[in-house]
């Protein structure tokens, strides 16, 4: 069998973007090892097809000392186990991975599931990390045996006009992918309540305080039947996360219900008739966004790389600018206004979903690269 090192930055990320690719990994005769950073205890016995460890990698940074022991470890982990190909996920595995492979002359595949904050940055130290990331990856990605994966076409164009990998080491995947049995719609035809929703980790950039802004305005300024519901984790290493107390403040003033962290998101959306994501922030396809077509919701998102890769305009939801809650507020009241028009969204959010989005794809993309490595 093959041997494949997979490494994602976080266990929580890991379980919900790329588990699937994982667990098929006995049975396309591929011995995956899944290194990742632990939030949690994990029993070996809840997943089957590979395994699971604590990767030598941590998700934030804890200072020079700590981050060089950590790549020394890692160095030395490859090195003894020398897999056949090594998968990384997320920048930090993929420039600590990157590197050792470039040394070992192990192939290599980097999933860019959005080229992240550090390609957006606000300060001199941030600019001068992204020039650093850069070069790192300019000097990763020149390798003859290293292919990169990305979500959106924004991101493809970055990484080909900026030099930093060639066009045709670049494989594209429409996103994570979704399991289209396990998200259905569920609408309650008899309800005239209209439901919005929007589902995110808890961060200023995931477009919050835009989303709750907006949801007070319509519900002082006009007479819809609706209810407004924001779910979603606390993100205490992400650097612009929001605290629960701002959170709560926001919702409570502007009447919408915070429902926290929550583990049956795909029975929210299922009941769910129109799904907000005003997000700017530097990712690949949010998952949620595909989710959301899955269960038959009408989308409103923001004209961003990513977000407006997963609907299309007009048809399956609605564009809006980036930090501009009043543009919301006005494309959620005219969306309100036309009970037939989000209904007609969300029925063709499905049809997109099962068009282009299913799990089933994602996969075949990944196990393709992998045995082409093999064959070489």
């Amino acid at each position: 069998m093959t041997k494949i090192f997979m490494f994602v930055n976080v266990d929580w990320f890991f379980l919900s973007h790329r588990l699937p690719i994982a667990k098929v990994a006995a049975d396309k005769e591929v011995d995956m090892t899944v290194f990742t950073d632990f939030t949690r205890a994990h029993k070996k016995e809840c997943y089957t097809g590979f395994s699971l460890l604590q990767s030598p990698i941590r998700r934030t940074y804890s200072g020079f000392y700590s981050s060089c022991m950590e790549f020394f470890k890692l160095f030395v982990l490859i090195r003894r186990e020398r897999p056949a190909i090594i998968h990384a996920v997320t920048v930090k595995p993929i420039i600590f991975l990157g590197i050792v492979c470039f040394v070992l002359r192990i192939p290599f595949i980097a999933s860019i599931s959005g080229l992240g904050p550090a390609f957006l940055p606000t300060s001199y130290w941030g600019k001068a990390r992204l020039l650093i990331i850069k070069s790192l990856y300019r000097l990763i990605f020149s390798s003859e045996k290293t292919r990169v994966i990305c979500q959106n076409a924004n991101d493809a164009s970055v990484l080909i006009d900026q030099s930093l990998v060639m066009r045709e080491k670049i494989a594209m995947a429409e996103g994570s992918g979704i399991d289209l049995q396990k998200y259905q719609p569920k609408k309650n035809a008899e309800s005239d309540l209209i439901t919005i929703l929007m589902a995110s980790r808890m961060l200023g950039s995931k477009g919050v305080r835009e989303f709750c802004a907006a949801a007070g305005v319509i519900q002082t300024k006009y007479d819809f039947h609706v209810n407004f519901s924001l779910a979603g984790p606390v993100d205490f290493d992400s650097p612009d996360f929001l605290d629960e107390d701002e959170i709560v403040e926001m919702c409570e003033s502007n009447k919408v219900q915070f429902l926290g962290s929550r583990s049956d998101l795909k029975d929210l959306l299922a009941k769910t008739d129109i799904f907000v994501l005003p997000s700017y922030y530097a990712e690949g396809i949010p998952k949620v966004l595909l989710e959301a077509a899955a269960c038959g919701c009408a989308v409103i998102t923001t004209d961003h790389p990513g977000c407006r890769d997963a609907i299309v305009s007009g048809e399956t939801g609605m564009l809006v600018p980036p930090k501009d809650s009043t543009a919301l507020e006005n494309t959620l009241s005219y969306l309100l206004s036309d009970r037939g028009l989000i209904k007609s969204m969300g029925k063709s959010g499905r049809q997109l979903a099962v068009q282009k989005f299913c799990i089933t794809k994602v996969i075949d993309i990944h196990y393709s690269l992998y045995q082409a490595f093999v064959k070489r």
